[in-house]
């Protein structure tokens, strides 16, 4: 039989501010360059945080402030969003866990209550 490796929640943490920081420090090095490939791999890691970010967050503050148009450069730019999107992907995954863990956790009870077929 085999056996099932389980995240530890100090595991998952370091897992999760592991990717949170790398995705950052990569947009960071990216952004410095000339564009290139691994910009679209950044974006398309960073997803769906960073629509998430940029229709909940982003389009109503430029709603409500206007575009001031004073960006922060492309370099500091990237990473910003790409670390932001991980960072919104991580409570993502976090927010679905807890979730499946309390439809799980309710499912015996669930089959209790079950009346008998007819």
């Amino acid at each position: 039989m085999m056996s099932r490796t389980r995240f530890t929640p100090r595991g998952a943490r370091i897992a999760a501010a592991a990717y949170v920081v790398v995705m950052a420090a990569g947009g960071l090095i990216v952004g410095a360059q000339a564009p290139s490939r691994a910009e679209s791999l950044l974006f398309l890691l960073s997803q769906p945080g960073l629509n998430v970010l940029y229709v909940f967050v982003l389009t109503p503050l430029v709603a409500l402030v206007g575009d001031t148009g004073g960006g922060v450069g492309d370099a500091g730019g990237l990473a910003l969003a790409c670390g932001l999107g991980a960072a919104v992907n991580v409570l993502l995954v976090r927010a679905a866990v807890c979730a499946a863990r309390a439809v799980a956790a309710d499912l015996p009870a669930c089959g209790k209550r079950r009346t008998p077929a007819r």
